[in-house]
């Protein structure tokens, strides 16, 4: 850094000085409007050779200084307001103290202010650039490019260029400005080039056809970029592995069971049969039971008879009184009483056969019992649980491959956006020259590619929505966005993306610019703008941008105005607070002015 502002004191007869330190890094300046921190900006201004009065003189205020921190000592600069001449006291051996002229001009260069500011980053001697197509020069002076690095409250919300000055006839020595600070270039000496006239009409058609394309990609990937944010926040591709294998775990326990029912189904059967057979068994066993109990009563009936008989023999016939020859029937009773025993045996026998098979039987009946209800758990199982959860994590896979679909189509968006970034860059970059002279052609491919790569990784980086293509078109000097021109926005974006740019540039000039202000005043860059209410506080473009100011804005002096700041960790940041409030800490920067 080879110069910072340490301190701004405003002061006059009878008032009580007003003073704002700052330091070397970032500056956040804030509080209620009607605070006079724009004051602040407009005093910078006018030290660096404005000649719009900063201050009303009715407030009594009518001297603005500024102490200087250089590397080899300090400059104190004073100026009264409505004066065009400035008063320099120098400690640095190499400027001299004296009054300089707050015009730019070649007569006495040296005795200028803007000589004073461009040795500050290393332009010591007067250079001219050229200021118009028809190579017209003029000399390059600080404020040729002043309004690239100090963003007041009316040029950060305006709908054109912050590289412009917003005067069309001035606008080729601000490039031409911008291209020496950058290369050490000045083209005071370039000549005419050939062209055809038509080649502006074609780029513009080229440019318009990327742009239409631009924008139905961007339309596209908004709609999948909300059914992305309808989706679960997840790693898709673990979660696609781990749902196949609970269908192959589910699949296979399916499997598993209708194998298990089949064979429960098979041993039902060699049940069923067995017992069929224990039935007719029994049939048979019942018929034999009854065959054996007949036997026995009619064997039982002869014995008895023969017993009876024997007891009480019969002479004669009870009918016709004829004698009956009564014969010996002891072998017919022994063979009787042999067969009644013999078959009492076999009942008996019958018997405990017939008990073990209805014990057989009953166990059988319990068996198919239970084997029926294991079936049924079994079917339960496979109906009412495996195939619903089989059903529903299929259901999850299909929504899961949809949603890796939905990835890669939204890569390949992407890509194709970043392809036709490339063909408006490269159309905007042909290098093609007309008879006039024509400035922007003489910028760098590498500034342009570079500064567009770095405000998209610096908007992606902020979270900004539905970011889908960002094109430094070169035509404008602006920023085209999902292809809409930023001016198709209102003020509060026109003020985000304005700040957005100048802080970009600022870094760029920083690391890779011959010649660098590493200064940078923004103006209220939030104030104006609106995002939906229902964004965490850490993905608002409010507080990115602030944070990322605070994290990368290193070696470059930087004042931020605002009204109200976002709530985020403000370490090692100089905080200077109005409060509007007399009684409650600074009123306002004019000490000395209360409404």
């Amino acid at each position: 850094m080879n110069f910072y502002i340490e301190k701004i004191i405003v002061s006059g007869a009878g008032k009580t000085d007003s003073i704002v330190e700052l330091s070397n890094g970032i500056n956040i300046i804030y509080g209620p409007s009607n605070t006079g921190k724009t004051y602040i900006v407009k005093c910078i201004d006018y030290m660096f050779g404005s000649d719009k009065e900063p201050i009303d003189i009715s407030t009594g205020y009518q001297f603005v200084k500024i102490i200087v921190k250089t590397k080899n000592g300090k400059l104190t600069m004073s100026r009264k307001i409505g004066e065009n001449k400035i008063e320099l006291s120098s400690t640095d051996k190499n400027i001299s103290s004296g009054k300089y002229n707050t015009k730019a001009s070649r007569n006495n260069y040296h005795k200028t202010i803007n000589s004073i500011w461009l040795s500050l980053i290393g332009i010591n001697e007067m250079h001219l650039i050229i200021s118009n197509e028809n190579f017209k020069k003029q000399i390059l002076s600080w404020r040729t490019f002043n309004h690239m690095f100090i963003l007041t409250e009316t040029k950060i919300i305006s709908e054109y260029s912050t590289f412009l000055s917003g005067h069309d006839t001035s606008n080729t020595a601000t490039i031409s400005s911008l291209i020496f600070l950058l290369s050490g270039k000045d083209y005071a000496e370039t000549e005419t080039k050939d062209s055809k006239e038509i080649k502006d009409a074609k780029k513009k058609a080229v440019k318009e056809y990327i742009n239409k394309e631009l924008f139905r990609l961007s339309e596209r990937n908004q709609e999948l970029l909300v059914q992305e944010k309808e989706a679960i926040n997840t790693d898709i591709e673990l979660e696609v592995e781990e749902i196949m294998s609970k269908i192959a775990e589910h699949e296979r326990q399916i499997n598993e069971s209708i194998d298990e029912n089949q064979k429960i189904l098979a041993q039902l059967h060699i049940n069923n049969e067995a017992l069929s057979e224990c039935n007719m068994l029994l049939n048979r066993y019942d018929e034999l039971t009854t065959q054996y109990v007949a036997d026995l009563k009619r064997l039982s009936f002869i014995i008895d008879g023969e017993v009876n008989f024997s007891e009480h023999p019969l002479a004669q016939c009870p009918f016709c009184d004829s004698k009956i020859d009564v014969k010996n029937s002891h072998n017919y009773v022994d063979a009787a009483k042999s067969e009644y025993k013999k078959i009492k045996l076999q009942a008996k026998d019958l018997e405990k056969a017939s008990q073990s098979l209805c014990e057989e039987k009953s166990t059988l009946e319990q068996d198919i019992k239970i084997l029926i209800q294991k079936k049924k758990s079994t079917e339960e199982l496979v109906e009412t649980k495996l195939k619903p959860q089989l059903q529903i994590l299929k259901e999850r896979l299909v929504e899961y491959k949809e949603m890796i679909e939905r990835r890669k189509e939204i890569a390949i968006l992407k890509k194709f956006s970043d392809q036709k970034t490339a063909d408006i860059i490269d159309n905007e970059s042909d290098d093609e020259g007309e008879l006039k002279f024509k400035v922007k052609e003489h910028l760098e491919y590498s500034f342009i590619n570079d500064l567009n790569s770095s405000i998209s990784s610096f908007l992606e980086d902020c979270k900004y929505d539905n970011l889908l293509s960002v094109i430094f078109d070169k035509s404008s000097m602006d920023i085209v966005v999902n292809g809409k021109k930023k001016g198709s926005n209102g003020k509060g974006y026109n003020a985000y993306f304005n700040s957005v740019v100048a802080i970009v540039l600022s870094r760029y000039m920083k690391e890779k610019a011959e010649y660098s202000p590493n200064f940078l005043v923004l103006d209220s860059p939030i104030l104006s703008l609106k995002e939906k209410q229902s964004k965490k506080p850490s993905e608002t473009m409010k507080n990115t941008l602030f944070e990322n100011i605070i994290s990368n804005q290193k070696g470059i002096q930087t004042i931020v105005i605002e009204n109200e700041i976002p709530d985020i960790d403000y370490k090692d940041v100089k905080i200077i607070h109005f409060t509007k409030e007399k009684d409650n800490g600074r009123y306002g920067f004019l000490m000395d002015v209360v409404e």
